[in-house]
């Protein structure tokens, strides 16, 4: 007969194994009544069982059990991690008044370093994060001190963003300016960036800020909006400013890839303000085309038609304006109009501070839209044609020509001109043109071009699309499958899908043998399923080449093989 003590063991194993079933199970109240009839679990040699049970009491909304439970392993045992662990379970379960009492049976080492100093840390960042949320609850002094100690001290990029946006929040705007350019430096990121962009612009310092945003502004959507905002700003400078030629240029490239109408009515704004009307009407019109109903626009047509004597178009403006504008209705009624006043009235709003930026699983699509190239302001914004692109062919396209308005072959020659001069987003409208032609090699010609532009745009599935709108032949069908696979195959392993990246490296090795850069992409993509193995082999192979980019992926591989194997 099994002795009592041999039966006294079975039901104990049997009532934990049940109360970490009913644990799992997030039957709480089971749990509780465990726990209450086998109080021999509830020991220090177990404390994932007192977990278990403080955990069963908190979501059971009986705090002061909770913190009972959690404050039995605090004053009772003595393991180092299983004490730190405590206090991030009761952290993550408990509300902030409750954590008091735990912080108090806090030990300090010999050195006096105290055991929570780095969760009392991290408890006040996310206090200070919390209360940049909408409706959050202002965050305790003592939390944002030591904060503020810790972002300082440490130079840390997102604690200096997140201490910036604080401040930012209390329109301290200057303090912030100044941590978000510590963040910026310490952590060269679009992040960093998009803060510092955000405090300048409520500086209103769109110099600057169109500066910070420029090599960031197509990594996401809100960057790109954000860049307009400061360019927008930075066309608005009173008084006003020349703008260096780089800097027109991409600013104009960048509102017309994203269609933005209250840039566009800007840069109409900047034409006017430095005597080209005429090129300021045809900023104001584009602006008009993307969103009609923008009411600076149309009085910047009106003001620029006026200058350059077009009464027809001033009277055709005030028809369409009347009851909905009474500067539009009064024009050249009342008073002369100065530049001051209608760069004033046309001046973009500041956006609003941003403090938690959300992460992008993707990179974003830019909008592939028609490009009507404007009569440069000043600087010649419009002129993107890199140095290089001087043949007469390029030279040929320096003007903006409607695609509908040409004939399929007209217009698949002036796409191939475009390319030349680096404009793929302008050159996809005339390919699609030269799509409806009758002639099969013209169209074959033209979805082997438009494939190639948007490639060239960073959009492989469009141009997937693209080159399955007409017959090609087997090289160029060959390439442009090579070369839609390789953009989706990075872009798989940009947002991690390992798997998905490493089937669509298998499908490009079909028709082409990998880069050495492929080669390393496939070692990561196998290193992050945990296939070290492959990963090394891999890895090395690269590396014997004397790529140097693999070596720092076979002393990963190399680390986790020996960690996985003690």
């Amino acid at each position: 007969m099994p002795s009592e003590d041999l039966l006294r063991s079975l039901t104990l194993g049997e009532a934990g194994e049940r109360l970490r079933n009913a644990s799992d199970a997030k039957a709480y109240d089971t749990v509780i009544s465990i726990a209450a009839n086998a109080p021999e679990l509830l020991t220090c040699n177990n404390v994932d069982f007192l977990w278990r049970l403080a955990e069963a009491f908190a979501l059971k909304d009986n705090a002061t059990r909770a913190v009972d439970t959690y404050s039995y392993v605090l004053t009772n045992c003595t393991d180092t991690a299983e004490r730190y662990a405590t206090m991030q379970k009761a952290i993550d379960l408990l509300d902030r008044d409750a954590l008091d009492p735990l912080f108090a049976l806090e030990k300090t080492d010999a050195a006096g370093v105290a055991e929570f100093a780095v969760l009392r840390l991290d408890l006040a960042r996310r206090s200070v994060a919390a209360g940049l949320e909408e409706g959050g609850t202002p965050p305790p002094a003592e939390d944002v001190a030591l904060f503020e100690a810790e972002a300082e001290r440490s130079g840390s990029g997102e604690d200096l963003r997140l201490l910036g946006y604080y401040q930012l929040e209390r329109n301290r705007t200057n303090e912030a300016r100044r941590l978000f350019e510590r963040a910026l430096e310490a952590d060269p990121s679009a992040e960093s960036a998009q803060a510092l962009g955000v405090a300048l612009l409520q500086l209103r310092d769109g110099k600057t800020a169109e500066a910070t945003l420029a090599d960031y502004r197509d990594d996401s959507e809100e960057l790109t909006a954000l860049y307009l905002d400061a360019a927008a700003a930075y066309l608005a400078t009173q008084p006003r400013v020349v703008i260096p030629e780089e800097t027109l240029g991409r600013i104009v490239d960048t509102v017309m890839g994203a269609r933005d109408a209250n840039a566009a009515q800007e840069l109409g704004w900047y034409a006017y303000n430095f005597d080209q009307p005429q090129t300021a009407v045809e900023w104001f019109g584009l602006a008009l085309d993307w969103q009609a109903d923008l009411e600076p626009a149309a009085y910047g047509m009106m003001v620029a038609s006026n200058a350059l004597g077009d009464a027809t178009t001033v009277e055709t403006i005030r028809t369409q304006w009347a009851g909905r504008s009474t500067r539009i209705a009064e024009f050249g009624r009342t008073a002369q109009v100065t530049s001051t006043t209608t760069v004033t009235a046309a001046s973009p709003p500041l956006p609003e501070p941003r403090p938690v930026r959300p992460q992008e699983a993707v990179r974003q699509t830019r909008q592939v839209v028609e490009v009507r190239e404007v009569a440069a302001p000043v600087a010649q914004p419009a002129r993107a044609a890199p140095a290089q692109a001087s043949s007469s062919r390029a030279a040929s396209c320096a003007s903006y020509v409607p695609a509908m308005s040409l004939s399929p072959g007209g217009a698949l020659n002036h796409a191939w001109c475009l390319m030349d001069l680096n404009r793929p987003a302008q050159a996809i409208d005339h390919f699609g043109r030269a799509l409806h032609s009758g002639s099969e090699a013209t169209r074959s010609d033209a979805a082997y071009g438009q494939s190639l532009a948007y490639i060239r745009l960073g959009l492989p599935d469009e141009a997937a699309v693209a080159a399955a709108s007409a017959p090609l032949n087997d090289r160029r069908a060959i390439e442009l499958e090579t070369a839609i696979l390789t953009q989706q195959a990075t872009s798989a392993y940009d947002i991690g899908d390992y798997r998905r990246a490493l089937d669509l490296l298998d499908r490009r090795a079909v028709y082409a043998a990998e880069r050495n850069d492929l080669l390393t992409l496939r070692a990561w993509s196998y290193y992050h399923l945990r296939r070290f193995g492959d990963s090394k082999r891999i890895f090395q192979a690269v590396a014997d080449t004397g790529y140097g980019d693999a070596v720092a992926g076979l002393q990963a591989a190399n680390a986790a093989l020996q960690a996985s194997n003690n």
